[in-house]
């Protein structure tokens, strides 16, 4: 379900910004900044325009657990790797949740 939830995310993404279909002409240290990038700019769209992008579900930004997040510079650290372990941990639960509540 994750993996349909993450080709989605794509999918809406690819169809916006077509320099993801095309194989990019910049170093690697550019390119792994694009889809991040890309899906800033897709979130301001969304809330600035939202008539633009209407097939998209709404994200809630006052929504407490929503960390808008920076660009790394560097490899992260330990500390961040813990945080986004538990953070990923705390979705595959609700989602574990969800399926047994819906069974």
């Amino acid at each position: 379900m994750l993996r349909n939830v993450i080709e989605r995310i794509f999918g809406v993404l690819k169809n916006h910004f077509k320099i993801l279909l095309l194989p990019p002409h910049y170093n690697m240290d550019v390119q792994v900044r694009i889809p991040s990038a890309l899906c800033l700019v897709h979130n301001v769209i969304r809330i600035h325009d939202p008539n633009d992008m209407m097939d998209c579900r709404q994200v809630d930004l006052n929504e407490p657990e929503y960390d808008v997040g920076t660009l790394a510079e560097g490899p992260p650290t330990a500390e961040a790797r813990t945080r986004a372990h538990q953070h990923c941990d705390k979705i595959a639960l609700r989602m574990w949740e969800d399926y047994n509540r819906m069974r």
